[in-house]
């Protein structure tokens, strides 16, 4: 007879996609199928339809709920109703925002289900969810952090909670990653300097992956470019991503006519690619939670600059395996660029020991293996 596997949902209300759900991503694909049978519970949202896509290409169910936003009340009753037919053991809910999730949380309390939480991006609420999201997370079994200062943030907020608390690191799968950037030649990288960054080998391609949102401070990075074309530098930033920030950073480009310097790429598949064909990785967030992109560009072998926010620190230590600065410091910004571009030696020393801490220490094995773990304890 077979053993029992313990049948996991993980859960998100999320309309988009990003690192909370390459976090998902990797645990459905990577979490141990002698031990669990895993699912995904998500909204119909298209935007949503090449990460679902993927996850099935890892034949793992998903289950698409009939809801307009996080806020639609179908998420409980379509939630209960897999929870119900699929003998669920053990609900995962991935809170994007400290707001997200509270019908995961509803229809596991409703159904007597055990559940755990994965705050992404903890910060205080306004009074009224506030107490509302002590309410709903009253019988949790545990709630994992992505870095320990997050850990310690949860902790100032719900003290009572504290014991559950626990710092699971984000991962990277560094096999995977390597594998990408395997046939990527010389030759491909000048290519994409051409025709993709539309510049010759010879300027330095200064990277930003990010979600188009103020909190990710790319104005900053902006500004930091009207720094460096006054003094005249040669190189040419390129920004990643998209979001609802996209018209002001055009009239930004287009106020202070930096447009021979910068490029909105827009949202892309390629990122391995992109990073392994540019020079120096820039992360100019006001906060971030912890920053997986950091990971890929490490592995990629950019020396990275970012703002000491966060769980960055935790990845990036200053002076070795990357630079950190303050948020909202164009100036900054401007000199840790023209350091790297104008010392490579310090770059390659800098990129080298940042790829080897990536691999070392936020490797996706070791993420997935705790996870599993906390798992095991709670069906204990």
């Amino acid at each position: 007879m077979e053993h029992h596997k313990a049948k996991i949902l993980l859960y998100t209300d999320t309309h988009r996609t990003g690192g909370a759900e390459n976090h998902m991503l990797s645990l459905a694909k990577f979490l141990d199928n002698k031990k669990f049978w895993v699912g995904v519970a998500c909204s119909k949202h298209a935007s949503l339809d090449n990460w679902c896509k993927k996850i099935q290409d890892a034949g793992i169910p998903v289950f698409r709920l009939n809801v307009k936003h996080k806020h639609d009340p179908r998420h409980f009753f379509g939630l209960r109703k897999i929870i119900r037919n699929e003998h669920i053991d053990l609900l995962h809910i991935h809170a994007w925002n400290p707001a997200s999730g509270r019908y995961g949380f509803l229809a596991a309390l409703s159904q007597k289900l055990q559940h755990l939480v994965t705050e992404h991006d903890p910060f205080a609420l306004p009074p009224f969810k506030n107490w509302l999201k002590k309410k709903l997370m009253k019988n949790i079994q545990a709630v994992i952090a992505v870095s320990e200062e997050n850990r310690n943030l949860l902790i100032s907020l719900y003290p009572h909670l504290e014991q559950k608390i626990h710092a699971i690191h984000n991962g990277i799968d560094t096999t995977w990653f390597e594998s990408q950037l395997l046939s990527f030649s010389r030759s491909d990288r000048e290519e994409y300097k051409k025709d993709i960054f539309e510049t010759d080998e010879s300027t330095p391609i200064i990277i930003a992956v990010a979600e188009l949102h103020p909190r990710k401070g790319l104005v900053y990075l902006l500004d930091a470019a009207r720094i460096l074309a006054e003094k005249k530098k040669k190189f040419k930033i390129i920004i990643v991503g998209d979001g609802h920030q996209r018209k002001e950073l055009e009239n930004f480009i287009e106020n202070v006519k930096l447009e021979p310097y910068v490029e909105l790429l827009g949202k892309r598949s390629d990122i391995p690619y992109l990073l392994k064909a540019s020079d120096v990785f820039v992360l100019p967030s006001m906060h971030e939670a912890f920053g997986l992109v950091l990971l890929e560009a490490m592995m990629a072998e950019l020396p990275v600059i970012a703002t000491s926010r966060g769980g960055v620190p935790e990845i990036i230590t200053h002076g070795e395996s990357g630079i950190l600065i303050e948020p909202r410091n164009s100036q900054a910004i401007a000199n840790a660029i023209e350091n790297l571009i104008d010392d490579p030696e310090m770059a390659k020393k800098i990129s080298k020991a940042g790829q080897k801490r990536a691999r070392e220490k936020f490797d996706l094995k070791r993420m997935v293996e705790e996870t599993e773990d906390l798992y095991s304890k709670i069906l204990s």
